[in-house]
């Protein structure tokens, strides 16, 4: 039986029953196996760009006799074949960002990606929404002392209107009151508050950004209140 850590499992949980499956970075193949084990999907492709990394994958797939249902593939990035769910974890958000980019044809048709960006989720927001991706949900997981996003995109081929505050704060989160989002961007918000503090604005340049970054404090701030009341 395969143990998944929270934020894995809530990963997994996200994935379509009877879908068809790329884990894009899977290093140890533990969801690929995990979606397996759970009967979620019974055809996933796990790739690596590491071969190490990718042999860890293919011993566990072995050992679990996974072997006709999960296809270990060394490739940098996704795979070209259609899968209903793209996941891509544990990446930074540019990364992730490109990698969409590169198989822009495969994540359009896909159903729905399901991508957990380690930092920099900011860029990842934009650049899925100027690259006409809706994001249709997120989650968050509170593990190790950390937060993690998770993103969850389907493209529309639509442009969407966002302000700059949306890349930062997720509206989903908002919509439904998520208490550990909650805890999160009270954090964030005392975090901020030191940047700001401390911004050194000798430029007009660095004025503005000081303005814009203000500007986020607010937005967060309404965002707590909102999620609280």
């Amino acid at each position: 039986m395969i143990k998944l850590s929270k934020r894995l499992q809530k990963i997994a949980s996200l994935v379509d029953l009877n879908s068809k499956v790329i884990d894009v970075g899977t290093d140890h193949g533990y969801v690929p196996n995990f979606l397996c084990e759970k009967n979620i999907s019974r055809d996933v492709i796990a790739t690596d760009i590491s071969m190490n990394s990718l042999e860890k994958s293919i011993e566990l797939t072995k050992k679990l006799n996974n072997d006709d249902k999960i296809r270990n593939i060394l490739c940098d990035g996704i795979y070209n074949e259609y899968r209903d769910n793209i996941i891509i974890a544990g990446l930074g958000g540019i990364q992730i960002a490109e990698i969409i980019e590169k198989s822009i044809e495969i994540s359009k048709v896909a159903n729905k990606l399901i991508l957990q960006p380690m930092q920099k989720n900011h860029i990842l927001r934009r650049e899925l929404y100027n690259m006409d991706f809706d994001i249709i949900d997120e989650e968050i997981v509170y593990e190790d002392n950390r937060y993690f996003e998770i993103i969850i995109a389907k493209y529309t081929g639509e442009k969407i209107n966002y302000e700059n505050s949306d890349i930062y704060i997720s509206k989903a989160q908002i919509k439904k009151k998520n208490r550990v989002f909650l805890d999160s961007l009270i954090e964030r918000k005392k975090n901020l508050k030191n940047i700001i503090e401390n911004f050194n604005s000798s430029s007009n340049e660095a004025l503005k950004r000081k303005e814009e970054l203000i500007e986020l404090y607010k937005k967060m701030e309404e965002a707590i209140n909102e999620i609280s009341n």
